[in-house]
């Protein structure tokens, strides 16, 4: 399937040519990716051309003043012109040189609206992987306070025609609130492919600890629009008690509908099968 790959920037160039590495190093290129620079004033034109010059791909740079990440993300997805879309932050990278090839065929070979995986934790400052973020377990009640973290995933292009683009009032989790509108309110299928996606580096806006009370003031808000008081509470009780129990968030769902339209696949030798442990996760 054809990839588009969009990448928002500002002053982030040393930083940025990882980024581009990582896609260009991709068995499966990608169709094309656009980068979207708020006036980047550190190099980051210089890099983006060469990177042009060589990529077996177009390349589009975009440089105009934008509103916010995910005003620039509306922007790129605009001009690009793939089936499938994929948001590379300046500073995170694709794990692995066939991240493509794997989320393409599992888009291609079943009927998801998105497909997402898992996450590598790096330190910035030590250069060292911290953490392994899984995906596993996403139902309705860890969307509450939890997300799919957006580097982790591959949409087809025509989910945002049904669902829409990223809401620009939002500063640090639109990406959270597309994903509740979509799956609450438009229904969308999802598979959890059990693999890593991305190399997400720790210290963007998402999770600088200066900008963690804002975060935490917009996740909530977000919350109170999808979820009701009642759903709030067993949220809390799901992730203090029943998700760490054996059968918790099964025996949960007898009382609190936790399910949402989420398969979970595994690979092997180029091969998408079942796993048949999922029902577990929810």
């Amino acid at each position: 399937m054809k990839i588009s790959i969009i990448t928002p920037t500002w002053n982030r160039a040393e930083r940025l040519r990882s980024s581009l590495e990582s896609v260009a190093n991709q068995r499966t290129p990608p169709w094309e990716h656009v980068v979207v620079d708020n006036l980047s004033t550190d190099g980051t034109a210089e890099l983006v051309a060469e990177y042009a010059r060589t990529a077996p791909y177009p390349v589009r740079h975009l440089r105009e003043a934008d509103g916010g990440i995910y005003q620039a993300m509306n922007k790129g997805l605009a001009l690009t012109t793939g089936e499938v879309l994929h948001f590379l932050n300046d500073d995170d990278m694709l794990f692995g040189p066939d991240v493509l090839t794997s989320m393409s065929r599992c888009l291609k070979l079943t009927d998801a609206d998105i497909v997402f995986g898992d996450v590598v934790l790096l330190d910035e400052g030590h250069k060292q992987v911290q953490s392994y973020r899984r995906h596993r377990q996403m139902n309705r009640l860890t969307l509450v306070e939890r997300t799919i973290t957006q580097q982790a995933i591959f949409y087809l292009r025509d989910v945002f025609d049904r669902c829409g683009t990223f809401d620009t009032r939002l500063r640090i989790t639109a990406d959270h609130e597309w994903l509740l509108r979509a799956f609450l309110k438009h229904g969308i299928r999802g598979i959890y492919l059990k693999r890593p996606v991305a190399v997400f580096r720790i210290g963007g806006v998402s999770n600088d600890p200066a900008s963690e009370a804002a975060h935490r003031r917009e996740r909530e808000e977000v919350t109170r629009k999808y979820f009701s008081p009642r759903e709030i509470r067993a949220a809390q009780i799901f992730r203090r008690l029943a998700r760490k129990l054996p059968f918790g968030a099964a025996a949960l769902n007898l009382f609190v509908p936790l399910r949402l339209d989420v398969r979970t696949l595994r690979e092997k030798n180029g091969t998408l099968l079942p796993d048949p442990l999922a029902w577990i996760d929810l």
